[in-house]
């Protein structure tokens, strides 16, 4: 089985304490498959390093979280509702956050300065 992560949580099969190595329902070899899939795509997401300075995965998020939101605290910067794909945009007077979706060719964002960026 081809691991179904990032996009979705794979399924997993434990075999049980009966279960034979060659078991029709759970075959030895396809857990090790199942688990080396799931276990590259992890790595794959997380990168090398994935700690850098920080003791933890989670200790990292948390510190782009904060600094996300520390964005605000500079003069010119208003973020709200931040949303998955959203990108910075300076609207004239501040940046505001915007969903990449939510921007057309059309859209004043794109073209401030005749759509030269």
């Amino acid at each position: 089985m081809a691991t179904n992560y990032p996009n979705q949580l794979d399924v997993l099969i434990n075999p049980s304490a009966t279960d034979k190595l060659n078991s029709v329902t759970v075959p030895h070899h396809q857990q090790h498959t199942n688990l080396n899939d799931a276990v590259e795509a992890l790595q794959t997401v997380l990168g090398v390093n994935p700690a850098g300075s920080h003791l933890t995965v989670k200790d990292r998020i948390v510190s782009v979280e904060s600094n996300i939101s520390s964005l605000n605290g500079i003069g010119d910067v208003t973020i709200s509702n931040v949303g998955l794909k959203d990108v910075l945009i300076y609207n004239g007077s501040q940046w505001v956050n915007k969903s990449v979706e939510s921007l057309t060719d059309n859209s004043a964002e794109l073209n401030i300065n005749g759509g030269n960026f």
